[in-house]
């Protein structure tokens, strides 16, 4: 009885830390999305995350979602919000949009990642799923240890930053924020600049500023 209640106080020692971690506001150190645990509280948080992700609506959708980051080691990761398509997370157009952005900025394929906030192919951002796909990103943010993570949209943004600022608050042109010790830049996402092209501009002036910070 006491293992059990031991471990019902480490799962709910593990809700409140994520609670607090996404309703916090933005400290001196930064956002702390996700706490790098002990061994055997990881385990347990994975283990809980998974059975989620097999529950969540999305998974029927989950079918040869191709993750096209370098598993090594990676300078810039950049994070959307869900995979517009299954092989390449974004679509053709979106993509060829995504290249350019990192051939600005000079960062080479090899140096670079492309990640999804949300696992599977969907419609809209939604919390309670993003929720369940976090710590796929915790691990491969780990795994990855970049100097500079871009966050591609508005919504996006609010999830992992925790707040609910304007683009005009926290465009990378204006700020950076920290997050997991990540210098963390905030801009338009592909598809609303090719929904509305006067965007491209804007982005263009962010990947400017990126491009200084990581040189």
């Amino acid at each position: 009885m006491s293992g059990l209640n031991d471990s019902i106080e480490t799962l709910l020692e593990l809700r409140d830390e994520a609670e607090r971690a996404f309703s916090d506001p933005l400290g001196e150190d930064g956002v702390y999305m996700y706490d790098v645990r002990v061994k055997k509280e990881e385990k347990v948080e994975k283990t809980l995350l998974s059975s989620d992700c097999h529950n969540c609506p999305l998974w029927e959708n989950r079918k040869g979602v191709s993750f096209y980051f370098n598993p090594k080691k990676a300078r810039v990761i950049s994070v959307v919000a869900f995979p517009e398509v299954c092989e390449t997370i974004l679509a053709p157009d979106a993509q060829e949009m995504y290249e350019k952005q990192m051939s600005a900025i000079s960062i080479a394929r090899s140096e670079r990642a492309l990640l999804s906030l949300l696992k599977c192919p969907a419609d809209s951002l939604d919390r309670d799923n993003a929720d369940k796909c976090r710590h796929f990103l915790k691990e491969e943010m780990v795994s990855l240890s970049p100097d500079v993570m871009i966050l591609f949209g508005l919504d996006v943004a609010h999830y992992i930053l925790g707040n609910n600022k304007s683009y005009e608050e926290i465009r990378a042109k204006k700020k950076s924020f920290k997050v997991n010790g990540i210098k963390t830049y905030v801009t338009y996402s592909q598809r609303e600049c090719i929904d509305n092209p006067s965007f491209k501009r804007l982005v263009w002036d962010d990947l400017q500023a990126i491009r200084t910070a990581i040189s």
